[in-house]
């Protein structure tokens, strides 16, 4: 078995090269570290929506990687939060292989093995909510590993909450935007950020930076009516100075379900949705183009089955958020 490093892969999920960051396989670069909260900042090194591509005709595929933190959750499998899923471009589509399973902070797994030999295109999505210091690919001796071309496509941005982020999936290929970039073939940009994903100014500004094919807004679960009424036109006038025609949508809250029963809950989820629609009507009759937004209605289902803890999606729910998503972007016609 030998072992390669960054320079025989291809790192896809990011904005900004490997060279402006404290690790290839964070999302924000050095330069933010003093403009984000420190909340964010440490979020930002969780790997979550971070892929590498590599082609190898080796008969086997093994990985080592090194986590930033260990980090457990009591909601959450290990696998999601601080595993590596790997698969294999079979037929012109991405299928599963296997998961490499974490033990501790440093893991070796031989993912898959007794392959016939022959050139394959493989993807290894990194860590939800761990982040990563090192990461190699081990192959055979005699074979070879070279990085594939990159994507000539323009990415889509994510900016939400822990559930963009990946919360609750129960391993990395299963969170939304990993799967949205598998059944698109798109680049899809997380900037999930547990807790803290409440539209602000300077994450918007850092996000503004990417030439996307278009913006996807989902932070209403982290934020106040208030913060919605501060901060939705002001998201659309930061990148609009960037990006004057690029597709910005919007999502309403999904109604969590204790807001089925719970009557404070649901009250405080219907006036931040309705506040999005208001200040989202501010801005259709000011005639500002290429704004969307989507409703929450159907979302991840109606039988009440798609979430972990009545909030963050299981890996039903990831699944019907992605067609559903998919579904609408084509209607909207921004993809």
């Amino acid at each position: 078995m030998k072992f390669f490093g960054i320079e025989s892969f291809l790192v896809e999920g990011s904005s900004f090269n490997s060279s402006l960051k404290d690790s290839p396989y964070d999302r924000l670069p050095l330069g933010s570290k003093n403009l984000v909260r420190k909340e964010i900042w440490d979020l930002s090194k969780n790997s979550a929506g971070i892929s590498i591509r590599f082609i190898t005709n080796s008969s086997f595929i093994a990985v080592k990687w090194l986590l930033l933190n260990d980090f457990t959750m009591h909601h959450m499998p290990n696998t999601g939060i601080k595993g590596v899923d790997l698969y294999c471009k079979s037929l012109n589509r991405w299928q599963f292989i296997g998961t490499g399973i974490p033990e501790k902070k440093s893991n070796q797994k031989t993912i898959i093995k007794n392959l016939s030999v022959k050139k394959r295109e493989f993807k290894l999505y990194l860590p939800l909510y761990d982040g990563v210091k090192k990461l190699e690919i081990g192959i055979q001796n005699h074979s070879f590993i070279e990085k594939p071309p990159k994507p000539s496509k323009k990415p889509i941005v994510f900016y939400g909450t822990s559930i963009t982020q990946g919360g609750c999936a129960s391993r990395p290929g299963l969170a939304h935007t990993n799967i949205i970039s598998r059944k698109t073939d798109i680049d899809c940009i997380n900037y999930g950020f547990s807790g803290n994903g409440r539209m602000e100014k300077t994450i918007v500004s850092i996000l503004a930076e990417t030439d996307a094919l278009f913006y996807f807004i989902d932070c209403l679960p982290n934020m106040t009516k208030i913060q919605v009424e501060k901060n939705t036109i002001a998201l659309v006038e930061i990148i609009r100075k960037k990006n004057p025609l690029t597709p910005i949508v919007f999502i309403e809250n999904i109604i969590f379900e204790s807001a089925y029963f719970d009557k404070k809950i649901k009250k405080e989820l219907k006036e931040k949705n309705l506040e999005l629609k208001k200040q989202f009507d501010k801005m259709m009759n000011e005639k500002i183009k290429n704004i969307f937004c989507i409703s929450h209605k159907g979302a991840i289902g109606k039988d009440h089955e798609g979430t972990v803890d009545g909030v963050h999606f299981n890996d039903l729910g990831f699944m019907r958020y992605s067609n559903f998503l998919i579904t609408n972007f084509k209607k909207m016609k921004v993809l």
